[in-house]
């Protein structure tokens, strides 16, 4: 629920800055979609940093859940590789 909401707000933000700049100063649409952008993620970035952790958080969880999910044999597999580097070193 995190992302979404983060991404609701970072497009408001662009949408606030863009729509100005297209219809009342009359730029073009991509100088102003850059500029809108540019300014949208300097904002976020700058000022949304705990909606942005807890939404990457949210998306990490997501992944975890529907990875693929490792055999026992797979398992025994890869610590039989790790003893096998750690022992080259």
């Amino acid at each position: 629920m995190q992302f979404f909401k983060y991404t609701v707000i970072r497009l408001a933000i662009f949408f606030v800055i863009f729509l100005p700049l297209v219809f009342l100063l009359q730029w073009p649409l991509y100088t102003a979609g850059l500029i809108a952008l540019v300014i949208a993620f300097a904002l976020s970035y700058l000022f949304l940093n705990k909606m942005r952790l807890a939404a990457n958080a949210d998306v990490q969880k997501m992944f975890d859940s529907r990875g693929p999910k490792k055999s026992k044999h797979d398992l025994e597999d890869e610590a039989a590789e790790d003893r096998f580097l750690d022992d080259d070193k």
